[in-house]
């Protein structure tokens, strides 16, 4: 019989599998792309590879299974219900290649929770403490990098843009990181049970966190940042040391920050080259100087006593100034609310630059979420596929602007997934909530300071989800996501279980299937580009035969239709693009594109008008505020010769 791991041996491994989340993390942060899904893979695989060799070694009684309290087997299976009825929507969505997508981001999202869980088994009495530890360094370093590309504006690919956003691909994202590590740092910098270079570091992480968050110019940022720390106030019995950490690192970060808002070419769009590196210049220099500022403020503070007096003194002043930020906060709310209903505006976008931090105009938001009811009520009660609201809501959109979701994630499931979504989404939240509260119950000591700062990042996470996307990043979903998982396991004695190798095996097998699922649709991207690049040089039978590999890989996809239909039309044979295009059209009748497409072909290569009418006008019926319709196009030349008899028998 296999005897029980030493506390030793269990430290060690705890360490080291906490290395390896960390390195998944740091994957999801640098390579998870944004938004987009070319992330999913590479971030995604890794993450399943880990997690189904843990469960392997579980199977085969080499890791310590956790036993799973009711709150955290509610959300396991509520996420993992979610995810499963995110798939089952290809089967009626608008756009199917997209739904598919959405259920492999899903399927990464369980990969993540699925390690916090290992991790808590694994790191055992001291999980929370190895959660927050590894999430404050992937965030540190992500946060350092964000900010030395501002200094720098070479190391990155586009420096036109303002709003700091490297390298998750979005300034709320960002945002969000900044957010959660504000906290970490006070965990790190507060306790006095750390030593003097963890508390250090821990202000470190406050100041580069609050610089960044401010570089993001997220309003959003900005006010679930000054909740999160009032909850860590509120749940933290350090809430003096916190305190004045939080003024130590938060001011230097203020003053560094201020500068920057005077400074276009550091937060304006578009700026020149040279003023962007000159400035970059100036900035890395005043934020060098910042940190050095708060590394001597907080190691002199170090060791120092307050008299009872002094203390209660501090409180005093640090309590009220939380009360006023909470109230200006509150009054800032109030305002904004009053003010998108009352607005003119309500469609309109909010500038990209720092004059948008005095704005309080939530009116575009407001746009979005009553296009996502639209959506749902269209197609009610299913919804109308997950990862479809770009095309969705063409239908009703007031103009022309693209929109990827309706910047809450609730309305984003329900228009998405109808009321079976909504409700799941619901229900992982419940669950996400009675971890989080069961966990600051169970847990003591040093392991619920750390549970604490553990809890502000699915908080922030799920403020971020009322008025945000963040469900389709990768780079902020895969941390909540381990938290979650750790704060569920944390504090429950893991157990060995008997050998199972047919268990082992079939989550071998899975892992197998959901890797599958993440490569074939980029293999159809990777063929459908080869095909378009042998079409270029006139190899007419290679463009072929990747086009039909894309549709291989890809059989619910309009591309590799779309593909072969290039590659007919290069041969000349209109007949065999036709059959492609409209192969398109059946395979997704409700997205505007593939009826455009359609048309397009019908009115510059058949040089039918007729038939070009009636698939711009179906077209034009799903997206009519396109910029594709524009006076005097194909549209209103084909109108223009339906009603001049083109459609006539025999004309």
């Amino acid at each position: 019989m296999a005897s029980e791991p030493s506390s030793r041996a269990s430290g060690t491994g705890g360490v080291a599998f906490a290395a390896l989340v960390g390195a998944a993390l740091l994957g999801a942060t640098f390579a998870g792309d944004g938004s987009d899904v070319h992330g999913i893979l590479p971030v995604g695989g890794a993450a399943v590879v880990l997690v189904a060799a843990s469960l392997v070694a579980v199977a085969f009684r080499r890791l310590p299974a956790l036993q799973a309290a009711r709150a955290g087997a509610l959300l396991v299976w509520s996420l993992a219900l979610l995810v499963a009825w995110t798939g089952v929507t290809v089967s009626w969505s608008i756009v199917a290649d997209r739904s598919w997508d959405a259920f492999n981001r899903g399927l990464v999202y369980v990969a993540f929770l699925g390690l916090g869980l290992v991790l808590a088994a694994v790191g055992r009495e001291r999980a929370a403490r190895l959660c927050a530890g590894l999430l404050a360094a992937v965030i540190g370093v992500t946060l350092a990098w964000a900010l030395t590309t501002k200094a720098l504006p070479s190391l990155i690919a586009d420096e036109r843009i303002g709003r700091l956003n490297e390298p998750v691909d979005h300034w709320n994202a960002l945002a969000l990181l900044a957010d959660v590590a504000i906290v970490l740092g006070l965990w790190l910098g507060s306790s006095p049970l750390h030593r003097r270079a963890v508390r250090v570091s821990g202000a470190l992480l406050t100041y580069i966190a609050t610089l960044a968050l401010l570089m993001t110019l997220s309003r959003t940022g900005i006010a679930v940042g000054a909740g999160v720390v009032a909850l860590w106030l509120v749940l933290s019995s350090e809430r003096l040391r916190s305190g004045l950490l939080l003024v130590a690192s938060a001011g230097p970060a203020l003053a560094v920050g201020g500068w920057t808002f005077t400074r276009p070419a550091l937060t304006d769009d578009l700026q020149e080259r040279a003023d962007r590196i000159s400035d970059g210049r100036i900035f890395g220099a005043a934020a060098l100087v910042g940190a050095m500022l708060v590394v001597v403020l907080v190691g002199l503070a170090i060791g120092r006593s307050l008299s009872d007096t002094a203390g209660r003194r501090l409180g005093r002043a640090l309590l009220v100034g939380a009360i006023v930020l909470v109230l200006a906060a509150v009054a800032g709310a109030s305002v904004a609310a009053a003010d998108a209903v009352s607005s003119d505006r309500r469609c309109s976008e909010v500038v990209n630059d720092p004059s948008r931090l005095g704005s309080l105009d939530v009116g575009n938001r407001l746009c979005w979420w009553g296009e996502a009811w639209d959506v749902f009520a269209h197609h009610a009660p299913e919804g109308a596929g997950a990862g479809t609201f770009e095309t969705a809501r063409k239908r009703f959109r007031p103009n022309a602007e693209t929109v990827l979701q309706p910047h809450n994630v609730a309305l984003q499931q329900l228009a998405d997934g109808g009321v079976v979504a909504f409700g799941l989404f619901v229900l992982a939240v419940l669950a996400g909530i009675s971890v989080c509260v069961c966990a600051l119950r169970r847990l003591s000591g040093s392991e619920r300071a750390a549970a604490v700062a553990l809890v502000t990042a699915p908080a922030a996470y799920l403020a971020f989800a009322l008025v945000d996307y963040n469900w389709d990043f990768i780079a902020v979903t895969a941390p909540a996501m381990v938290a979650l998982g750790v704060l569920a396991g944390s504090g429950r004695e893991p157990r060995i279980g008997r050998r199972r190798p047919v268990l082992g095996v079939g989550i071998v097998l899975l892992a197998a299937v959901v890797l599958v699922s993440f490569s074939f649709p980029r293999l159809a991207d990777r063929a459908e580009r080869r095909s378009t690049s042998a079409l270029v040089t006139g190899n007419f039978e290679r463009a072929q035969d990747d086009a039909d590999w894309a549709h291989f890989f890809n059989p619910i996809s309009a591309d590799p239709l779309f593909a072969r239909a290039r590659v007919a039309e290069a041969q000349r044979l209109p007949e065999k693009a036709e059959k492609a295009y409209i192969d398109a059209v059946e395979l997704q009748p409700d997205n505007p594109l593939t009826w455009y497409t359609l048309g397009i072909f019908e009115f510059d290569v058949r040089d039918n008008r007729c038939a070009a009418y009636r698939f711009l006008n179906n077209s034009y019926t799903l997206d009519p505020k396109g910029n594709q319709w524009v006076p005097g196009g194909p549209l209103d030349v084909s109108r223009d010769a339906v009603n001049h008899g083109a459609c006539a028998p025999g004309s």
